[in-house]
């Protein structure tokens, strides 16, 4: 038997208006395994109303399947208020659905719980999660739930100085968690304000301290990697990338880990089989060094790669929260930070997806999402970075030049020093095609201005 979702019709608790709802009656873990991630995160029969954000929780019944656990959990919502008899024959409804094949013993008696959080505890021991580690863990998330309900920045400063031998890694990736999941329910507001605080717990906290003194050492070590990288020729290839590696190895894991994030692209499949090549023809003396350092390097690598994947994670949440907004520009507006290269990125290839498919009403939400988007940018941009945009936009030199002396000398100086800002930013982001490019650009715009 497959997952089985229902199509309803729900009355939002926040404005009263009829919304659409997929209602879970029945998962199988083997057929739909996010559905498993999503029941442990309790966003199983959660509906959030288009039209005035509001996410609501349906209370239906549910039967959950693991078969490779041989775990099958009846949920029966308290709220539902039935009695015994009325509980067995709902449960004998949703038991009558499953397939009589390979029909095994377990199955004959699945496990109660009268709550969604019964159902979670029940899931996570099966994984070997226990009552005392799911115990911790939710003294933490009340732990950081505290500094959220403070009503002051006095009571702030108080709480961590009393609690502020607690507050470590744990903690903040605790707090990340909490604004990511409200953001993906649509709640941009309570993201932000969980957000804010956690800047301000960093600014107050041991451990913050010491993170913003990292930070500040990782800056320094970029821009040094940034400026010996600008130095080299328009001819270096992964030969040149792999001797950097080897002498930053010497300096730090901090300089290898600024050149893997700042031209990450370079250090490919080809480079990896170039880097074992050398490794076999290395000195016996040298092999060990070798050896550690593509170790270091594809863990860097595979790490910004999920890195990448979560920010993609967080676009697409974000994306889909704007397309259910009954106000989308607002929210656009009121979220101007969230709106980068890769939401753009997400948008487009939603796009392109929904052209593929098609979907002509799709195609016109979301071109109205991009030009909404474009619009919120240029409104916040001062005039220098958009007319650096409009540069890098041009599909050919000769219209830049023509565009770099036509308004260069209007912006002035203050235009190369702008470039400069955004080709070091490009260079951090790993884009050294369009880093290069903007180079090329502002040596004209100097010999312009000069």
């Amino acid at each position: 038997m497959t997952t089985v979702k229902n199509r309803s019709s729900i009355r939002c608790t926040g404005c009263g208006q009829q919304v659409a709802a997929e209602i879970y009656s029945y998962i199988d873990v083997t057929d739909e395994p996010q559905a498993k991630n999503m029941l442990i995160s309790n966003r199983i029969n959660r509906v959030q109303c288009p039209h005035c954000g509001t996410v609501n929780g349906v209370e239906a019944p549910l039967l959950y399947h693991d078969p490779t656990k041989e775990l099958l959990i009846a949920y029966v919502p308290m709220e539902l208020n039935l009695n015994k008899d009325q509980q067995e024959r709902v449960i004998g409804d949703l038991m009558n659905r499953m397939p009589k094949d390979n029909f095994k013993g377990y199955m004959f008696s699945p496990r109660r719980s009268i709550t969604m959080q019964g159902v979670i505890d029940q899931v996570l021991e099966a994984d070997g999660i226990t009552k005392e580690m799911m115990d911790d863990q939710r003294k933490q998330l009340e732990f950081v739930q505290s500094f959220l309900e403070v009503e002051s920045e006095e009571a702030l400063e108080k709480l961590v100085q009393e609690n502020d031998d607690k507050i470590d890694e744990q903690f903040f990736q605790l707090m990340s968690m909490m604004a990511q999941r409200t953001m993906q329910e649509g709640r941009q507001d309570v993201a932000q304000q969980i957000l804010g605080i956690q800047g301000r717990i960093v600014e107050l906290s041991s451990y913050g301290q010491g993170l913003i003194e990292q930070q500040q050492n990782q800056q320094r070590v970029v821009e040094e990697v940034v400026q010996e990288l600008e130095s080299l020729p328009d001819s270096a290839g992964r030969d040149t990338f792999l001797q950097m590696a080897i002498e930053y190895l010497d300096r730090g894991e901090e300089y290898v880990q600024a050149l893997v994030g700042l031209v990450r692209p370079a250090f490919d499949y080809d480079f990896f089989q170039m880097m074992t090549v050398k490794i076999d023809e290395a000195p016996a003396d040298q092999k060990d060094k070798l050896e550690d350092l593509r170790q270091l390097m594809l863990e860097l690598t595979a790490a910004i790669d999920q890195q990448q994947q979560a920010v993609v994670q967080q676009s697409a949440g974000f994306l889909q929260a704007v397309l259910t907004s009954p106000e989308p520009e607002a929210m656009l507006a009121e979220n101007i930070e969230l709106i980068d290269e890769t939401f753009m990125a997400v948008l487009s290839a939603n796009l392109q997806h929904a052209e593929q498919s098609k979907n002509l009403n799709a195609i016109a939400k979301l071109k109205e999402i991009y030009q909404m988007a474009v619009g919120v940018l240029q409104s916040q941009m001062p005039p220098e970075i958009r007319f650096v945009n409009d540069l890098l936009s041009t599909q050919d030199d000769e219209t830049a030049q023509a565009m770099l002396n036509q308004y260069a000398p209007e912006f002035g100086d203050g235009l190369l020093s702008t470039m400069d800002a955004v080709h070091d930013a490009m260079l951090t982001r790993g884009n050294a095609p369009v880093a290069q490019r903007l180079k090329v650009l502002r040596a004209q715009a100097e010999k312009i201005l000069s």
